[in-house]
């Protein structure tokens, strides 16, 4: 698996901070820390589409619980804007997960009320609807004062880097509202694109970002909302991760990088 992530460790609020630090890695003033695990080499030529339907298989997505393979046990497909009425559910806990309008909610306390989890004030900040509507009218832009060249280039430099992985499926880790997103599955590099953001708010951007997109390939593109330390997916089932200026959000860069 090939994984490209953008952004630095130090966990800020505010995108004026990112320049701080920026100059721990591998080069400023735009940090770039990229690191490979179990690299599998796809052909770069040829992109083949694969089915994301339902019909009672596995769908390579796992249960956050217990991290084994969960089946689709709806005939709705798990794509964007087909994922309400989803349902997909762990045969060895046999919790069920459930999709909404939006996205399939993954996150272990999922449909569960009497359980939350308790996340860091820069994971919540990006929860609230305000912070998710703002944040590709003028939040994001505002990074290039901190040394991020902008989202072309970084799409450009992500998919330099995962040249040796084309065609097959990538995780946009820490989604947010798409923007990385609809730039891979616009692409038709990746046979499909799991968009994966734990605010619900940010998923909600995405879709409707998506939905204002003509001709968009919805069909390769499932938004997820799970928890960064506890990724929802089967063993070997991902062959790249993108994260762009994600790892402040994150509680536990380490976890996550396991």
């Amino acid at each position: 698996m090939n994984s490209v992530i953008t952004g630095n460790f130090r966990p800020p609020f505010f995108p004026s901070q990112l320049s701080k630090n920026s100059a721990r890695f591998l080069f400023r003033p735009f940090t770039t820390l990229v690191f490979t695990r179990s690299l599998t080499a796809k052909a770069p030529i040829a992109v083949e589409k694969e089915e994301s339907g339902g019909g009672g298989g596995s769908c390579g997505l796992a249960c956050p619980i217990c991290y084994n393979p969960l089946t689709v046990i709806s005939d709705s497909p798990i794509y964007v804007g087909s994922t309400v009425g989803s349902n997909l559910q762990c045969n060895t806990c046999k919790k069920t997960y459930s999709g909404t309008q939006t996205h399939l909610d993954l996150v272990a306390s999922s449909g569960s009320k009497q359980y939350d989890e308790s996340m860091p004030l820069a994971t919540e900040l990006f929860r609230t609807p305000v912070v998710s509507f703002l944040y590709e009218r003028g939040w994001r832009q505002n990074f290039v004062f901190g040394g991020f060249p902008g989202p072309e280039k970084e799409f450009d430099m992500a998919k330099n880097y995962l040249k040796r992985v084309l065609g097959g499926k990538i995780v946009d880790a820490s989604c947010g509202s798409g923007m990385f997103t609809r730039l891979f599955a616009k692409s038709g590099l990746f046979s499909q694109v799991i968009a994966l953001d734990y605010s619900e708010n940010m998923l909600q951007q995405c879709y409707e970002f998506i939905e204002q997109e003509e001709n968009f390939p919805k069909e390769k593109v499932t938004l997820v909302r799970a928890d960064i330390s506890r990724l929802p997916f089967e063993s070997s089932s991902i062959d790249a991760v993108h994260a762009g200026a994600a790892l402040h959000c994150w509680p536990s860069p380490s976890t996550a990088l396991k």
